[in-house]
């Protein structure tokens, strides 16, 4: 089937849409957003420095119809979300979002009720925008680079006024192997400092936050995990005082291990968790850092 991938010049994100796309062809082509090289090997590559979703959908509109394509590829990303329904509204096209998988017969599934189901669809009717959740499919290996021809955008219907970026530090989340959470149950921003110590003694560690925690704001939202924020899938997964609210679980469910710290021993994030510790958790994680610490 005739594939497009959408999506920003990042390595990690293009290789987990290349093997995605290999469900549905040898080589997709690809929309790629941003400045310099384009990793992989595609078909045929067009690129852009427009990054606004509303800005894209017209053009994005007319190569699909143009050239034919089945299958439109893009992340579950705030791009990917702003992007997809817009053009399955000028493309009366299929949308399925916040895929998991892709069997060997097309089979495209995704979690329902906040992760509790999976529900499996078999589209009929073309072309299918899919948006791809991250860290649910090995990357890809990209070889070599592939040269672009520039993707006409007229002037859209937003303009960017102005532009702050927070300059992320470490690893960011959706990559992290091990992540060390913490929720409202912490108390106050001053103890995230304590995570942060214990995260730092893994190469690939990362600080996260529940939604309570980033609403009393403790935190920055660029930390949130849940359905409303990152979805990530770590090795191990330390939730530290957060209650495990289903909106929650829905962005740690393919966490491999999770562990749990929490004074209420009725918490939901027990449910969840493979190891749990019923206690204060000023008691434990200066122990797991001290321990940390002689070992590294």
């Amino acid at each position: 089937m005739k594939t497009l991938i959408v999506e920003i010049i990042e390595p990690n994100r293009l290789g987990e849409l290349m093997t995605a796309s290999r469900k549905f062809c040898d080589q997709p082509d690809i929309v790629a957003i941003g400045t310099g090289d384009i990793p992989g090997s595609y078909h045929v590559a067009y690129q852009t420095q427009e990054c606004i979703g509303a800005n894209l959908t017209a053009s994005l509109g007319d190569l699909i119809k143009t050239n034919g394509y089945e299958i439109v590829l893009m992340s579950a990303t705030t791009l990917g979300a702003s992007i997809a329904g817009p053009l399955a509204i000028l493309l009366s096209a299929s949308i399925i979002t916040e895929a998991t998988g892709i069997t060997d017969d097309s089979m495209i599934e995704r979690p329902i009720y906040g992760g509790k189901a999976v529900a499996r669809y078999k589209a009929d009717t073309w072309p299918l925008i899919l948006t791809i959740r991250r860290k649910y499919f090995e990357k890809d290996t990209l070889n070599g680079q592939t040269s672009s021809i520039p993707l006409p955008v007229s002037a859209g219907p937003v303009k960017l006024v102005t532009e702050k970026i927070e300059k992320a530090e470490g690893v960011p989340l959706e990559d992290a192997e091990v992540i060390v959470t913490g929720g409202r149950g912490m108390g106050g921003a001053e103890n995230f400092s304590m995570l942060k110590d214990m995260a730092g003694y893994f190469p690939k560690g990362a600080v996260g936050a529940s939604r309570g925690a980033v609403d009393e704001g403790w935190v920055s939202p660029s930390l949130q995990i849940g359905q409303t924020g990152k979805i990530v899938a770590p090795s191990v997964y330390f939730a530290i005082g957060v209650s495990g609210a289903s909106q929650h679980l829905a962005g740690i469910a393919n966490a491999k291990c999770v562990v749990a710290i929490n004074k209420d021993e009725e918490a939901n994030i027990f449910k969840r968790a493979r190891f749990g510790l019923v206690c204060d958790y000023k008691n434990v994680i200066p122990e797991i850092v001290r321990a940390l610490r002689e070992e590294s």
